[in-house]
């Protein structure tokens, strides 16, 4: 995944930790974004798609052009069949110019007052834009209270509320206003957001429901993994390294997943205690190769006190289980052979969860 959100770049122009949005900080957090390669997708676009919500769509020729300044601040996942809500992404806007200069500015170290400025700046300057929600028509009457309660809570937040696709029991609303509230914004800021407000209508002919699809159903697939790839500090590292230990559990995550990073001093406890087992831990971080990325990634490993290898994935990792992952974090573990044993974990966890993990495949 390649998309470069704006809370990264936050990161790493003012060092904070990110979080995610409401369940994206449970064991919730499923949420894919993926870019197409073939001509007829390029053409279009790029194109987002979310299996567990079995959602799909290509943004409009206006956001691409103005890379980042259209965004999704989080991915609210329910799950298919439970949930009334089975997802909900609410995008922001941000000035274009103002991301680029959040990059030329990712790379200076600042004061801990030049930092809040950053923050303050950042948020007079973005602005809710529109929620996507998609919602399970057989799970309205006897769906959870409090998701019936934020349903209507969040439509009250927008004047329109157009139904945009439907598959079977699904229905996809897009929510957005005709008036935004432009304050902080200057005259050319407004202008943009104006061109930006008119790429809805062309925004909501491109979005597609499907049948929801669960990780462990696409993880599943793969029996082993192999790789000869480096880690992040620049370490050679392949797929031998798992005869050297009875299990090794692999945790791969994302620079601008906060989830992922919120959950690693769990991890790196879990990692020291499970070592006098003969059980070790990796780390795979997927937004990488990008120099970046891997900059980024050091210095939030650096902070999160990680010491545990973490690879910068080659080609094999990228077009294997990188490629039809549900989203970040994902652990899977695998026994000394190589072969992906137990049940693939999707979402933040715990040390007590993953020891409890841990334990029944040992059994």
């Amino acid at each position: 995944m390649k998309k470069k959100g704006l809370t990264m770049l936050l990161i790493a122009t003012v060092c904070i930790s990110m979080v995610g949005c409401g369940k994206l900080t449970t064991k919730q957090d499923k949420n894919v974004i993926e870019q197409t390669d073939s001509k007829d997708d390029t053409k279009k676009g790029e194109k987002i798609k979310f299996d567990e919500i079995g959602l799909e769509y290509y943004m409009p020729k206006v956001w691409n052009e103005k890379k980042g300044s259209v965004s999704p601040t989080c991915v609210a996942p329910g799950k298919y069949g439970e949930n009334y809500i089975v997802g909900q992404i609410p995008y922001e806007y941000v000035p274009f110019e103002f991301i680029k200069k959040l990059e030329k500015d990712s790379k200076k170290e600042k004061t801990e007052e030049e930092q809040k400025k950053v923050v303050e700046t950042y948020q007079s300057k973005a602005k809710d834009f529109f929620v996507i929600m998609v919602l399970d028509k057989n799970k309205e009457k006897d769906g959870q209270k409090e998701e019936i309660e934020e349903k209507e809570k969040t439509f009250k937040n927008y004047k329109n509320h157009e139904k945009v696709a439907e598959k079977d029991n699904l229905e996809c609303y897009l929510l957005y206003n005709d008036e935004y509230d432009e304050n902080g914004l200057s005259d050319e800021e407004k202008k943009e957001f104006k061109e930006v407000r008119d790429g809805i209508n062309e925004f909501k002919k491109n979005i597609k429901l499907s049948t929801p699809v669960e990780a462990k159903d696409k993880i599943s697939d793969y029996k082993n993994v192999e790789f000869k790839a480096k880690t992040i500090d620049g370490k050679e590292i392949d797929s031998s390294i798992f005869k050297n230990s009875k299990l090794t559990m692999v945790n791969i995550w994302a620079t601008f997943c906060g989830p992922c990073i919120e959950e690693m001093p769990d991890i790196q406890n879990l990692y020291e205690d499970l070592e006098k087992e003969n059980i070790n831990v990796l780390g795979i971080v997927s937004d990488t190769p990008n120099d970046e990325n891997e900059a980024l990634a050091k210095k939030i490993l650096d902070k999160k006190g990680v010491k545990y290898d973490n690879i910068v994935p080659d080609e094999s990792l990228k077009n294997g289980i990188l490629k039809d992952l549900s989203g970040t974090p994902t652990t899977i573990f695998i026994d000394s052979n190589g072969n992906i044993v137990g049940k693939s974990l999707v979402g933040s966890y715990s040390k007590e969860e993953y020891k409890k993990a841990i334990n029944t495949i040992l059994k």
